[in-house]
């Protein structure tokens, strides 16, 4: 069965899902995966088209350009179907954190989700919340297929001292912090102001990762200047320096104001480190999959009572040295991905 992904293998500096997704379906499986390019989205014959993220080009500023690449990839999806492939789709979310286009984005799902002959979702609460919001999509084969951990993509753990040496951070502080992208909806400049309301001269925190803008790197440095207990590294973080970053905390605080599954909470898992979400999307099925020794969840906003709650927890509660993550292996989940190819690729010659 051949396979074209998008994105495939071609993120070296981003997030390696989908790299070691389909590494391990090349390897494990008898799946062919082809990344997309132009010349094969035109001319190749393929029986799966995988995609994830479809949605991206919604959060595009310039219209123009917004509305040239959706129509560009729903014609393709639709000269891909009109060949014979059928159309996989990975629901990472339900729509675009920042949508700036509300009519292209109504159109786009209107003309999209049709098309899907079968998806794929992180949470049984993702799938329902699909079903629910397109019904049409419960008249297809869809699978549960939870997100793979990192342990494999990134250098080894680095010992909690030794990282906080590398950090500058006192050895017996109390370290929380943020990791990965940020956008608005992360909350990372409310993350800052709550934390400088912690009456705890004992505490740090880290905020390492990408703003994408100069307006909220801005926001996030004036927010942090003035408290010496903050210490940012606002770019983007090398997979060699997150092992310092992760190893350098108690619990690693993701306050995000929508989420429905999350790339990072995993990351921190990978390491070994517990994290605080809001009881939002599927974290709470992640907390019950993993244990709730190692996810903690909160209602509401987040405040300086629930960060020091948060930060006792981390400290005193019990937990085994790693994460329970081996069900989450990128072979096992290339196997249960290549299943629904199957599904779906029997339907269109039942």
């Amino acid at each position: 069965m051949k396979i074209l992904a998008w994105p495939a293998f071609e993120n070296k500096t981003g997030n390696p899902y989908t790299r070691l997704l389909y590494e391990s379906m090349q390897a494990e499986t008898e799946v062919q995966v082809d990344g997309i390019t132009l010349p094969r989205a035109l001319a190749g014959s393929y029986d799966i088209w995988h995609v994830h993220w479809p949605d991206d080009f919604l959060s595009y500023p310039s219209a123009a350009k917004a509305w040239v690449y959706v129509a560009a990839e729903l014609l393709l999806f639709a000269l891909a179907r009109g060949r014979g492939a059928r159309l996989v789709w990975t629901v990472h979310d339900l729509g675009p954190h920042e949508s700036r286009h509300p009519r292209l984005e109504a159109l786009f799902w209107r003309l999209f989700v049709p098309m899907v002959d079968g998806f794929v979702s992180l949470s049984e609460a993702a799938r329902e919340a699909a079903q629910s919001q397109f019904p049409v999509l419960r008249d297809v084969p869809s699978a549960v297929v939870p997100h793979g951990h990192y342990r494999t993509a990134y250098p080894a753990p680095v010992p909690k001292e030794a990282a906080r040496g590398e950090l500058g951070l006192p050895a017996t502080a109390r370290v929380a912090a943020y990791v990965g992208r940020i956008r608005p909806y992360k909350n990372v400049s409310p993350l800052v102001d709550v934390f400088r309301r912690w009456d705890d001269a004992n505490a740090r925190l880290v905020i390492a990762g990408n703003p994408t803008s100069v307006a909220l790197r801005r926001r996030i440095e004036r927010r942090a200047h003035d408290d010496a207990r903050i210490q940012t590294h606002l770019r983007f973080i090398e997979p060699r320096e997150m092992p310092v970053v992760l190893g350098a905390a108690d619990v690693v605080v993701l306050p995000y104001d929508d989420i429905m599954h999350s790339g990072t909470a995993l990351l921190a898992l990978s390491f070994d480190r517990p994290v605080l979400v809001p009881d939002r999307g599927a974290m709470r099925e992640l907390q019950t999959h993993v244990g709730s020794e190692w996810v903690r969840t909160y209602a509401g906003d987040l405040t300086p009572a629930l960060l020091a709650d948060a930060m006792q927890w981390a400290e005193e509660q019990d937990r085994p040295r790693r994460a329970p993550l081996d069900d989450r292996d990128w072979p096992r989940l290339a196997e249960q991905t290549a299943e629904l190819y199957h599904h779906v690729h029997r339907d269109r010659h039942d």
